[in-house]
């Protein structure tokens, strides 16, 4: 399906994903246990892979949701191996690999 013109529906999801992950796992925060983090991730995935479910998302618009993650979680503190990682992750599940 072609998004020309809904980047704004893909921008605003890609926000509230990494603003729930920042809810689960804060950055910084020495409590966070692995296992936490761990959650987090698979919460944020399954999300993602619903949204992909659904609307179908190709190569450019799963391309804007992950940019748009990644800035997010960079705005709010983590450390970018972690982004970068986690953003590859999240972009895997959502092309179905």
């Amino acid at each position: 399906m072609l998004w020309f013109g809904r980047s704004r529906e893909l921008d605003d999801f890609a926000t509230a994903l990494a603003r729930e992950f920042t809810r689960l796992a804060p950055p910084g925060e020495a409590s966070a246990g692995a296992q936490r983090v761990a959650r987090a991730i698979d919460e944020v995935c399954g999300r993602a892979k619903a949204f992909q479910r659904e609307k179908r998302l190709g190569i450019y618009g799963r391309a804007k949701v992950g940019t748009t993650f990644k800035f997010e979680l960079k705005n709010a503190g983590y450390p970018i191996e972690f982004i970068d990682h986690l953003t590859r992750q999240l972009l895997l599940i959502m092309s179905g690999k």
